[in-house]
Formats: C-alpha cells, structure tokens, sequence
C-alpha cells in the first residue's frame, strides 16, 4: 500500500522531470549570484551617510548648469524635430542635468554605479542590441576622451584647486587593480621606486617651507605626507611607492576646479564625503607617478562632452581594465575611448598610419591612443624624459622642480 505522502520520482512525464530538473539546475547557479548581489547591496546601503556639511573650496563658483544643459539640449534636438517645443526640451534638459549630475544622491554609490556604469550593465545583458545599446551609451552619455599626462599637468597646475575622488569602478567592485599576483601593481624597476617617491614627498617639503603649512589639502593626506617623510628619515624598508598608493586608493579620480569642468559633480561627491582637498601640485606629482609606476590612462570623463572628471584609468594589464579601457581592448569597441590627438599624439608611421603600443603587449592589439609618450624620442616612455618633462611644466606654471 502506497504511502499518501510520499512521491514515486520514478514515474510521470519525463519532459516535465527534465523541465524541472533544468529549473532546478538553474535556481542552484541563480542563488548564489544572487547572494552576492544581496551583500553588494547592503554594503553599499551602509555607506549612505549624512551630508558633508564641510564648506567647499572658495574658488567653487555657484551652480554653472548652462554648459551642461545646452550639450543635453543638443543631443535630445539632435534631429531638428519641429514637434519638439524648445521650452518643453529645455526643461527636460534642466530635469536630466539635476538628476544626473548635480542631485546629492548622484553620488551616493547605488545611484553612482547606476548612472556612471550603465553601459557596463548593459553589456551582460543577453542579445544583438547589445553592442548598439553600449556603443550608444559610450556615445552618447558616457566616455573618456583620453588626456595625455601633459595635458593632465595642464589642467591640474592652472586649477583654482583640485579634488581627489572616490572611483566609481573601483568601488562598485568592477575593478580590482591594486593588487596583481599578490603585490601591488608597479610597471617600474626596483631601482626607481623610491627615487619617484622622492617627488612625491620632496614636493610636500617644498610646500611646507614656502606657506608654513601645505593649504587645500584635507588632514588625511597631511599626516600621509608626514609618515612618508617620517618613513624617509628612518631608512625604512615603508618607504615605498606602494605604501603611497595603498593610503590613497581608491579615491584616484581628479576632479579639478577648472573652467572646462563642471563643478557640480565636486558639490554632489563632496556632500557624500567622496571627495577631499589636495594640493594642486601634490596632485600634479600623484598623476606624475600613476603614469610613470602604474601605466595609466588618464581619461576626461564627460556626460554629454561636458568634462566632470580626470579619471586615472585602470589598465588592462592590472584588473582587465575598467568599463572604458576594458571596452576598447577587450570588448571590441571603438568609442568607449577616444584617443588623443595632442602632445605627441598617436603612434604612427611615416605613411601616419596608427600603429599599436610599443610598450605594453596586452594594448598590443588596438592602435596607440596618445596617453603622453614622445614617440619621436628613442625612449618615448624614458623616466628620465618624463621627468624633465614633468618639471619643465612645472616652471611654466610659475614653479619651481623637485629634486628625485
């Protein structure tokens, strides 16, 4: 006699038994991603603090929305339709540019890592509209014009003053390049290690004896720069680049106070505590060592080719390479960046056709992007040449060089 309570496994529909079978293959591999999810959530939900009620910057000028807005005017009448009521888009583009930039909870991570990593997003979802979809998120509302190191120099050294922001990618968890087979990622031989430290360091001391005290700059990079130079004068075995990046990750994205940059973006990662003061000329010599150390892209982060951030790429030699430079290496896509044209441009031959990088391999495939080297020089990419490069910058800006 059969028990009322028991099921026979072995009997009914075979195509319902592998239906559910499939059903319950697929819910096993679904609960942990979704697990993962859950906890990405939460920790994120924690980081929600109150606002930064710390005052901005002086030289942080009142809202300056028209830039933005007109660039999202231009793109929404970009096909001229005359049922479109100018008055009715502009306010739509007023609505868009508060939503997307200059609201607090921009910047708050759920909210930042859904507007700044859409396209990112977008790219896992399953289909042909994929590549469309991302190519028009790139396009259109997210991508990187590539900024050489000179240009860096540039903007950063003629910048009232100069933010450090918490990265996007990084912290969303996109990325991990800090670390590679267990050490931190460096390009640089031992020999060059502390001699570019050095720069850092020498930089703060200089500051120190011309203003009594380095201004603009938040406390936690003050006593960063007094345990580097404790570290110094002990000899120690610290005293490395990797004690200086390891303090400083992951708030990598520059954010100066510049006219071609909109501001609101500082208001919004400000008010959220992700963003702190620093020296423009110590930010001048930090670009200095990532490019040099670490081999990175710099690249202008633009919504609607309005600039908001110098954000220091992660390569695709550390990490796979962050949603714009995995794109343009990996993921077959022209327009997530877009190459630079200035300062020694793109490497090419005498015909001027582009030829790929000559120093990184993993880049090997896709043509040079113009990231600063002088390729009309026999080491476009010397440390020596940067350098001098460096501190000719510097004097045209009115200062002085450091020693290293």
């Amino acid at each position: 006699m059969c028990d009322s309570h028991s099921h026979d496994t072995t009997s009914g529909d075979p195509e319902s038994l592998f239906i559910e079978s499939l059903e319950a293959e697929e819910l096993k591999r679904r609960w942990p991603m979704a697990l993962r999810e859950l906890k990405a959530l939460a920790e994120r939900v924690r980081d929600i603090r109150g606002a930064n009620t710390d005052a901005l910057h002086d030289s942080m000028l009142k809202h300056e929305k028209k830039r933005l807005r007109d660039a999202l005017m231009a793109a929404l009448t970009g096909d001229d339709k005359p049922e479109l009521k100018r008055t009715v888009v502009r306010k739509m583009a007023d609505k868009i540019g508060d939503y997307l930039l200059w609201r607090r909870e921009s910047s708050i991570p759920v909210i930042h890592e859904l507007i700044v990593l859409l396209p990112w997003w977008i790219s896992h979802l399953p289909g042909e509209m994929v590549p469309k979809l991302r190519d028009i998120g790139l396009n259109f509302i997210l991508n990187g014009g590539v900024v050489p190191v000179q240009r860096v120099w540039e903007d950063v050294l003629s910048a009232k003053a100069v933010y450090m922001g918490h990265c996007a990618c990084r912290s969303a968890g996109v990325v991990d390049d800090l670390y590679k087979n267990g050490k931190l990622f460096l390009t640089v031989a031992e020999k060059d290690n502390r001699r570019l430290l050095d720069r850092f360091v020498n930089r703060y001391q200089d500051l120190v004896s011309r203003y009594g005290e380095v201004p603009d700059t938040d406390p936690r990079y003050i006593a960063l720069a007094e345990k580097l130079l404790g570290l110094k004068k002990q000899k120690s075995a610290d005293y490395r680049l990797e004690t200086l990046f390891e303090a400083t990750y992951p708030n990598w994205e520059i954010l100066p106070v510049y006219e071609t940059y909109t501001p609101s973006w500082i208001r919004s990662m400000h008010r959220n505590h992700k963003a702190h003061l620093l020296h423009r000329e110590l930010v001048f010599e930090l670009a200095t060592l990532m490019y040099l150390a670490r081999g990175t892209i710099f690249s202008s982060m633009k919504l609607f080719d309005t600039p908001y951030t110098i954000c220091s790429c992660p390569t695709p030699e550390s990490g796979g390479g962050c949603t714009l430079t995995n794109w343009y290496y990996h993921g077959m896509s022209n327009t997530s960046l877009l190459p630079n044209e200035q300062y020694h441009g793109r490497r090419s031959d005498a015909s001027g056709k582009v030829l790929p990088c000559r120093y990184f391999p993993v880049r090997a495939g896709k043509e040079c992007i113009g990231c600063g080297c002088r390729h009309e020089q026999p080491e476009p990419r010397g440390i020596d040449d940067i350098l001098e490069q460096a501190d000719a910058a510097s004097c045209s800006a009115g200062l002085g060089g450091v020693d290293s």
